[in-house]
C-alpha cells in the first residue's frame, strides 16, 4: 500500500511502502536495496515538554501526532502522521537515530522488501510511556 491510500499519512521516506507486518500491525518495507549509512529522511516538529503533550486531547494525539523523545521530559512532536509512524521496533533494528538535526539511518544495508526496524529503547523515553501501554512494544 502506498502512503496515498492512508489518508492524512505524509510520504516522507522515498522508496517505501506500508503494508502489514509480521511483527505488529503495518509496517514500513524498503521498495529498493539501501546501501548502509543512507539517510532515509530528517525528523522535524515541535520541542515540547510531556507535561505539556499531555495537556492536549490524548485521543486526538494519538490518532493524528507523532512524537520522538529527544532528551529528558522532552518530546519532538509533529502534528501530523508520517510514514515514520509505521517503523516497527525490532532488538535487532536495520535503522537507527541520529542526532542533531534528528534523522533515520540506515544501520546495516536493507533488501528490497525487508521490513524496515527501529530499536525503541534507544529513544530516552518518557516513564510514563514505559509504564504504561508502550512497554509491550519493547
Amino acid at each position: 500500500m502506498r502512503a496515498s491510500e492512508f489518508p492524512g499519512i505524509i510520504d516522507n521516506i522515498q522508496d517505501t511502502e506500508i503494508q502489514d507486518s509480521p511483527i505488529h500491525g503495518n509496517g514500513l518495507f524498503a521498495m529498493k536495496v539501501i546501501p548502509e549509512g543512507t539517510t532515509l529522511t530528517v525528523l522535524d516538529g515541535q520541542h515540547i515538554s510531556v507535561a505539556e503533550f499531555r495537556r492536549f486531547n490524548l485521543d486526538y494525539a494519538a490518532a493524528h501526532c507523532e512524537w520522538n523523545a529527544v532528551g529528558c521530559g522532552v518530546l519532538l512532536v509533529r502534528p501530523f502522521r508520517t510514514k515514520y509512524g509505521f517503523i516497527n521496533h525490532s532488538r535487532r533494528p536495520n535503522l537507527r537515530l541520529e542526532r542533531d538535526p534528528l534523522r533515520i539511518v540506515a544501520a546495516t544495508e536493507i533488501g528490497k522488501g525487508a521490513e524496515l526496524t527501529l530499536d525503541y529503547r534507544n529513544e530516552p523515553l518518557p516513564e510514563e510511556y514505559l509504564l504504561t501501554h508502550g512497554v509491550k512494544y519493547l
